[in-house]
């Protein structure tokens, strides 16, 4: 019987991205859920409350500030850390917000070793508030 950890939302824009970085999760036995855009993110974390959302800071329609807003505003995703990642095109205004406002921060490209190390550390972090 295949026993899965933790679920995983990912959003990002760029579909080989998402898609990697899921298949990578994945391996390591995670659920992982992806969205397209913070819009879709935002919805899809609200009906499947996620342990852990994996975010890009940067895509078209919405973006990582949108998402933590709505996320935040919301008591049913309020809690659920969010781990940001960006390969460094947004302002550095709006990273530095983003990445003080979520719980991680991770550089695109990234290692499977950094995203693991980054997944783990998070969600231990969480567990530990909620016990």
């Amino acid at each position: 019987m295949f026993v899965f950890m933790k679920t995983i939302l990912v959003i990002e824009d760029n579909d080989e991205i998402r898609e990697n970085t899921a298949e990578l999760l994945m391996l390591h036995r995670y659920r992982v859920l992806t969205a397209a855009n913070g819009k879709a993110g935002f919805v899809l974390a609200k009906s499947s409350t996620p342990d852990l959302i994996l975010c890009d800071m940067m895509m078209p329609e919405t973006d990582g500030l949108y998402f933590i807003k709505q996320a935040k505003s919301d008591a049913s995703l309020q809690h659920t850390p969010i781990v940001f990642f960006s390969a460094g095109t947004a302002s550095l205004v709006v990273q530095k917000k983003l990445i003080t406002e979520g719980n991680a921060f991770l550089q695109k490209p990234f290692l499977e070793e950094d995203l693991l190390s980054t997944v783990e550390q998070t969600l231990a972090a969480g567990q530990a508030k909620t016990t």
